[in-house]
């Protein structure tokens, strides 16, 4: 009997541990994350299909920007779906390496015009920001600026069509689809301007005190690039085209 026992721990012993559950989180940031979209939107199906193909079931969740960030860091989420790289993130979090681009521009209405060839250009115009986004070192650092703080990009979207602010900010494909989206009476009266803000790579990240934080990270990196190579990553990409 003993010796029966034995073989049997010895057999689980040599069974295949399957890895805990990771859940993600992100704030709504369509086409990018948005439980309404295929795949819970770009980003979060690319962050899904690499996790799942590095051997991590996940689930996910959506949260506000600053519930996000706070959930991860305290170890109620284990990894950010979706967010931009800067030195004061690095202090709390560990990043992948950038699995999309973001275009950052500027858009405004049509009739409202001003130049814009570099940020001073913004200086005596009420610009509206997203509470606790990172638009690029040039731009988060500038003081000279009115940044008008709101919860969400569309909302800031809706004040610039109807007046309330002189122009917005965000990723292109954001403000593409948000205009498409959510402001059809009133998108040919917008216009996005062509010279970039910045250009941020699209990353995850995992708390510093994640015990598992370059574990997981270190095989993100590994599947998007397998992703990559065999068009995984394309097909993915090629269904959020707006």
């Amino acid at each position: 009997m003993r010796n029966a026992v034995v073989v049997i721990v010895f057999m689980l012993f040599l069974l295949p541990v399957r890895a805990a559950e990771l859940v993600v989180v992100s704030d709504t940031w369509p086409p990018y994350t948005d439980p309404a979209l295929k795949g819970k939107g770009l980003a979060i199906n690319l962050v899904t299909t690499a996790l799942k193909r590095a051997g991590y079931p996940t689930s996910v969740r959506f949260e506000s920007w600053p519930r996000t960030m706070q959930g991860v860091d305290i170890g109620v989420y284990d990894v950010i779906g979706a967010i931009w790289y800067t030195d004061d993130r690095a202090k709390a979090f560990v990043f992948s390496e950038p699995y999309l681009t973001n275009i950052v521009k500027v858009v405004r209405r049509k009739d409202r015009a001003f130049p814009f060839n570099n940020l001073i250009d913004l200086v005596g115009k009420r610009v509206g920001v997203v509470k606790g986004y990172a638009y690029g070192d040039n731009f988060d650092h500038i003081e000279v600026l009115t940044k008008v703080p709101s919860d969400h990009v569309i909302l800031n979207l809706l004040d610039v069509a109807q007046g309330k602010l002189d122009a917005t900010l965000d990723d292109e494909l954001v403000l593409q689809y948000g205009i498409s989206r959510y402001l059809k009476n009133t998108s040919a009266e917008l216009e996005i301007l062509p010279k970039p803000v910045s250009s941020r790579g699209l990353r995850i990240a995992v708390s510093k005190t994640n015990p598992r934080h370059s574990e997981i990270v270190a095989a993100f990196n590994k599947a998007i690039e397998q992703m990559r190579n065999d068009g995984t990553y394309k097909s993915i990409v090629d269904q959020y085209r707006y």
